[in-house]
């Protein structure tokens, strides 16, 4: 199954009325129930069946796309609006069994949440294998360490000790009182810290490195953009021209182009009117850089979205697969094709980071076919999978990686990283002593 990138309008309210029943999804651990008018979500593991949230049927058409529903009735699949995953849904005669109301002291057991939490990452959990973590006896090591009396601090501490050899950053634990994440710090952090410590430099790692970030924003808007430059969604796309034969884009970030948080369509419409802009002032140039190195990510629609102005043709972006219990869901095949405007044609440098991570990962992974791209910088961070997001008992809240991404050709970037073409560092020595954006030299070396 292809998905495209263009706008598709939302199901009408109609269809999903069509839909009444109990339906259990094809991965993801989750339960939708549709009612007259409106719908329920549980979610389940083998041990367990929550409800996690309800609304108006009106509101599964914000949520999912592209409607399609079986001659029978009885399965239905429709696109995330967040994303490009296609969700299936079969319907069930009646609730499972572990769909009964808990009392307040249940929902708070701390042996119960426990368990879920556990039951939801062998079940969830993609990246066991990649990772090397044997995750049952994982869980029976600390198994013992919960009773009944265990206080809420110990046990956020406890799973917190659990997710951390997972070293992921879409791995999180977040409860009222902390929040707890598997991020494993990148090697530009202990690079940093290093200088740091040789300087006898008391500043923090991150104030550290917001500095040099801003130094080199003054150095490429000072000697490279020097004949000035635009702004557009939300100012998360800058451009302008670095030399008479390349132009320069920098995209800050996968959401948020509309100014609002959680509105991917808004940002998408955001992109279609940017993009002509930026083909408009650069692109009868022979060469665009796309700086992505401090791009963060957000969501997965929008950086497909923004790759469709530069793909020279449709081609193949990934395939993608979910854990589902013991096995996977069958491969979803994602294409790109160009956008319904002028694309760009000429040479693309894309410039990463181990700071460029998530769907900013997903805009590389699409082009990477493209005949005229070069990958300039260091691997991209290595977490590609759509982040789960999950609910214990207790309300505390948990994501994790859930899906498995391979690129055109089969290979799998999941914690290490898309690895360039030419490796350079990001805020190395050399480049901050000269005063110069060794990437951006790198490119104007290897244009005619």
């Amino acid at each position: 199954m292809a998905t495209s990138t263009s706008q598709i309008s939302a199901p009408k309210l109609p269809h999903f009325q069509t839909l009444k029943g109990i339906w259990r999804c094809r991965g993801y651990g989750r339960l939708l129930v549709i009612g007259e008018d409106d719908y329920i979500y549980y979610e389940e593991t083998r041990i367990s069946c929550l409800p996690v949230y309800e609304g108006p049927l009106s509101d599964l058409t914000q949520r999912y796309v592209d409607l399609n529903i079986s001659d029978g009735g009885n399965s239905f699949s429709a696109r995330r609006a967040t994303g490009v995953t296609r969700i299936s849904y079969r319907r069930l005669q009646s609730l499972p069994d572990t769909c009964v109301e808990l009392s307040e002291e249940e929902l708070n057991d701390p042996v119960f949440n426990f368990e879920v939490f556990c039951a939801t990452f062998y079940e969830q959990y993609a990246l066991f294998t990649l990772k090397g973590l044997d995750w049952l006896s994982h869980h029976q090591r600390y198994q013992s360490k919960v009773t009944p009396q265990t206080s809420q601090e110990d046990l956020f501490a406890l799973i917190s000790a659990m997710i951390r050899p997972l070293r992921d950053g879409h791995v999180r634990l977040s409860a009222p009182f902390a929040n707890s994440s598997a991020s494993a710090r990148p090697a530009l952090y202990r690079r940093l810290m290093r200088e740091l410590q040789e300087a006898d430099d008391n500043r923090e790692v991150l104030s550290y490195l917001a500095e040099l970030r801003e130094w080199l924003r003054e150095v490429i808007h000072d000697d490279y953009l020097s004949g000035g430059s635009q702004h557009s969604c939300n100012r998360l796309l800058e451009w302008g021209a670095i030399s008479d034969r390349a132009g320069y884009l920098n995209i800050r970030a996968m959401a948020g182009q509309s100014g609002r948080i959680g509105y991917p369509a808004e940002d998408m419409a955001s992109v279609d009117q940017a993009m002509p802009r930026v083909l408009k002032d650069l692109g009868h140039l022979p060469a665009l850089v796309v700086d992505l190195r401090g791009n963060g990510g957000g969501y997965d629609g929008v950086a497909l979205r923004l790759a469709s102005y530069l793909i020279d043709r449709r081609r193949v972006a990934f395939s993608k697969a979910a854990r589902m219990g013991d096995t996977f869901t069958g491969r979803q095949t994602v294409t790109l094709r160009p956008a319904d405007s002028p694309v760009y044609s000429g040479r693309i440098f894309l410039l990463t980071s181990e700071l460029t991570a998530s769907a900013a990962e997903i805009f590389v992974l699409s082009l990477l076919q493209h005949p005229r791209l070069t990958l300039i910088g260091e691997p991209t961070h290595g977490i590609l999978s759509d982040t789960l997001e999950r609910q214990l008992p207790n309300g505390w809240t948990v994501t994790l990686s859930n899906e498995l991404y391979h690129s055109f050709d089969g290979a799998l970037y999941e914690d290490v990283g898309i690895p360039p073409h030419v490796r350079l560092p990001f805020l190395g020595r050399r480049g901050r002593a000269d005063g110069l954006d060794p990437m951006l030299e790198q490119v104007l070396h290897l244009l005619p």
